[in-house]
């Protein structure tokens, strides 16, 4: 298992993210202070997958389209379709508090035990489930994840065969390509070009693409590659940021690595987004 923690103070609010990339499972632990998540306007990854997500809102405020706010933890098992590619169609939710705080598990659909989607509603997690999230909360360690896939597989809400597949101990390549990757994620250096990647690394481009293929493949990156996980998650970044009170589109698309607001307003249209002014007085924190 791999991880890397990023922290992004802009005005009054705060964007922490930690990952964690495992073969089976990818896992996101996020606290956002004063930014607001609408699912309405996720960057979709490019290529379908067979994947799920179990949702845990651990502190804050959740509100399913068309239903009043929540508080308290709860969680839920979402479809791809509303989360990492969000369809017209599909159900949406908002998330937010000061400060939120989520934890986000990709898992293989075939490893789901109960009904998926947000009309199924909240999930029913014994107390031995939301202790282990209280303890990833507190350590943000690669074990502590573990024990919240152990215990939700205790809880029949994943299949057991995920928790035991868990592999800790990476080969060397990989965790060397993961050493220069590691502190791009660290400052969202999502803007990184592949040359300045292959100097960090000390490797030829070649190689790097071999070793990057692999990479993406082996753990299951946004998307259909390198370059597009590193586009979904700028996205992801400038449309939460741009939820901020005290933020400017301008000042949004210098903190992800967009060279002026134009280059952010193109991805964004690319994304099939709307404009970047009009995702944020959509998606402007209450207050």
């Amino acid at each position: 298992m791999l991880s890397a923690t990023s922290l992004r103070p802009f005005g009054p609010s705060t964007l922490r993210t930690t990952v964690f990339l495992e073969r089976r499972l990818r896992g996101h632990v996020m606290l956002r202070d004063q930014l607001l998540y609408d699912s309405a306007y996720s960057p979709p990854a490019k290529k379908a997958s067979p994947f799920v997500h179990i949702y845990a809102s651990l502190r804050g405020s959740l509100a399913i389209e068309g239903g009043a706010p929540v508080t308290g933890p709860q969680a839920y098992v979402l479809a791809e379709t509303e989360f990492d590619r969000v369809l017209p169609h599909a159900a949406k939710f908002r998330s937010w508090g000061e400060p939120a705080m989520i934890v986000e598990l990709r898992v293989p659909a075939a490893d789901v035990r109960r009904p998926v989607g947000l009309r199924n509603g909240v999930l029913d997690l014994p107390t031995k489930v939301w202790d282990a999230y209280a303890a990833l909360e507190r350590t943000l360690t690669e074990a502590a994840l573990h024990q919240v896939i152990v215990e939700l597989g205790e809880a029949g809400v994943l299949s057991r065969d995920l928790t035991a597949s868990v592999v800790t101990d990476e080969p060397e390549r990989i965790t060397r390509l993961w050493a220069v990757m590691k502190p791009l994620y660290e400052d969202l250096a999502v803007s990184a070009s592949l040359k300045q990647i292959a100097s960090l690394a000390g490797l030829s481009l070649r190689q790097l693409g071999r070793d990057l293929s692999e990479l993406t493949r082996t753990f299951g990156l946004f998307g259909a590659g390198f370059r597009d996980a590193m586009r979904v998650l700028r996205l992801r970044a400038a449309v939460l940021l741009l939820s901020s009170p005290g933020g400017t589109p301008s000042e949004v698309a210098r903190a992800v690595g967009y060279g002026s607001l134009d280059a952010m307003g193109r991805a964004f249209r690319d994304a099939q987004l709307p404009a970047p002014s009009v995702v944020q007085d959509a998606v402007r924190y209450p207050g």
